[in-house]
């Protein structure tokens, strides 16, 4: 399967496999059956799958909607999300820098102790007790097109969770003009 993935944060994407009743469609059926525009309603109709690869705190975020989630096979070496200077939103430069780094290097460390633990034998569950919420996984996301529309169009929203609403909402915008 080719998808066309959108970019977000440093490592991530979101990419459509699949709509359901799509503007067109819901057209064609607001002539069929109503003899003109078709009622919002129909739009309970529409929906949408797509494949994202995200950090765990956005399936965290995820969790608050109605959507059915599956996890896609994530083998692979593990990649983290780390903020950049600039995404850090510290008041100076130098200090936006340390933080970053911190954070990077809190996360290699929290990545290659889960690792540690199961070579010296613990339970693989309880050897990732300590993985971090930045770590990426690889997501199968299916939800209605209002379900979508309460998720993407959000407001107010920290930068990185912001950068998936906004990738999302190309989507439906392409899919539901």
């Amino acid at each position: 399967m080719l998808l066309n993935k959108i970019p977000v944060l440093d490592k991530g994407y979101v990419a459509l496999i699949d709509s359901c009743n799509t503007t067109a469609k819901l057209r064609e059926m607001g002539q069929e059956f109503y003899g003109g525009e078709y009622p919002t309603s129909l739009e309970e109709l529409g929906s949408m799958t797509v494949a994202i690869k995200c950090p765990l705190f956005i399936v965290l975020f995820l969790a608050k909607y109605n959507f059915k989630v599956i996890n896609a096979n994530n083998s692979g070496p593990l990649e983290a999300y780390i903020p950049n200077p600039g995404e850090v939103g510290a008041k100076e430069r130098l200090d936006a820098e340390a933080i970053s780094d911190d954070i990077s290097r809190t996360t290699d460390a929290l990545i290659i102790n889960s690792k540690a633990y199961q070579a010296d034998g613990c339970d693989r569950f309880i050897s990732q007790l300590t993985t971090p919420i930045n770590v990426y996984t690889v997501l199968i996301v299916s939800g209605t097109y209002s379900e979508w529309c309460k998720f993407s169009y959000q407001t107010k929203l920290p930068g990185a969770i912001a950068a998936y609403t906004t990738a999302l909402s190309q989507i439906i915008e392409a899919e539901w003009k």
